[in-house]
C-alpha cells in the first residue's frame, strides 16, 4: 500500500514538473549609451508578449506587452521622463496605435509570466486612472530600473518588435509591427551635471 501510495506520488511530481518548462530569455536587444569619461546607461529590450482583444468606444485593439530596463552604470543619478502621445497612426489610414503607462510595476521575477505579470489590459486601455500620464523616475548610480510598455493595436497585423531610442537628451521609441515603422518622440533621460553623448 505504500509502496503504490509512493509510485502515485512519484509520477505526479513527474507530471507538474514537466509542466513548468524551460525558463526562456525574453531579452530582444541591449544598447550601451555612453557618458563623457564614464561608465554606460543601459537599455535592455523585450520580446513581445500577448493575445486577446479588448474594445475601447466599439474599437477593436489587440495588444502586445513589453518592458524595458534601464541600468545606471555612472557614478550620477540620471532622470527619466516618458510620454507617448494618446495615439500613432502608422501607414495605413486606419491602422493605428496606443501605448500607455500602466502603474503596475515590472520585475525581473516576472520575466516567464503570461504578458509579463501584467494584469487587467482591458482595464488599463478604457480606465485613465489605472495608467499614468508621464513616467517620472531618477534611477540612482549602480542601480536598475525595469517598466511596462502595453501596445494596443488597430487593424495592424505582424509582429511587433519595439526599443527606447536615445539621442542626445531625447528619447524616442522605435516600434515595428509587420511591413509598419513608428519612430515616436516619447521624452528625455538627463543625468545631473553630465551630458549624454
Amino acid at each position: 500500500m505504500k509502496i503504490s501510495a509512493l509510485f502515485i506520488l512519484s509520477l505526479f511530481y513527474i507530471s507538474a514538473d514537466g509542466q513548468v518548462g524551460p525558463i526562456r530569455n525574453w531579452i530582444d536587444t541591449e544598447v550601451k549609451y555612453s557618458f563623457a569619461n564614464q561608465k554606460d546607461v543601459i537599455f535592455t529590450h523585450s520580446l513581445p508578449k500577448g493575445g486577446g482583444q479588448y474594445n475601447l468606444k466599439g474599437i477593436k485593439y489587440s495588444h502586445v506587452v513589453f518592458w524595458t530596463r534601464i541600468q545606471n552604470q555612472t557614478s550620477a543619478p540620471i532622470k527619466l521622463q516618458l510620454t507617448f502621445p494618446d495615439i500613432t497612426y502608422l501607414q495605413s489610414p486606419d491602422a493605428h496605435i496606443k501605448i500607455l503607462l500602466p502603474k503596475d510595476t515590472m520585475s525581473h521575477k516576472k520575466e516567464q509570466l503570461f504578458n509579463y505579470g501584467l494584469t487587467g489590459l482591458e482595464f488599463l486601455l478604457n480606465d485613465n486612472t489605472k495608467q499614468v500620464k508621464t513616467l517620472k523616475k531618477t534611477i540612482d548610480p549602480k542601480k536598475d530600473y525595469y517598466f511596462y510598455i502595453p501596445v494596443f493595436m488597430h487593424e495592424i497585423n505582424g509582429s511587433a518588435r519595439a526599443s527606447i531610442v536615445l539621442k542626445g537628451e531625447k528619447l524616442f521609441y522605435k516600434i515595428s509591427i509587420g511591413k509598419d515603422t513608428a519612430f515616436i518622440p516619447c521624452g528625455s533621460l538627463v543625468a545631473e551635471s553630465k551630458k549624454l553623448k
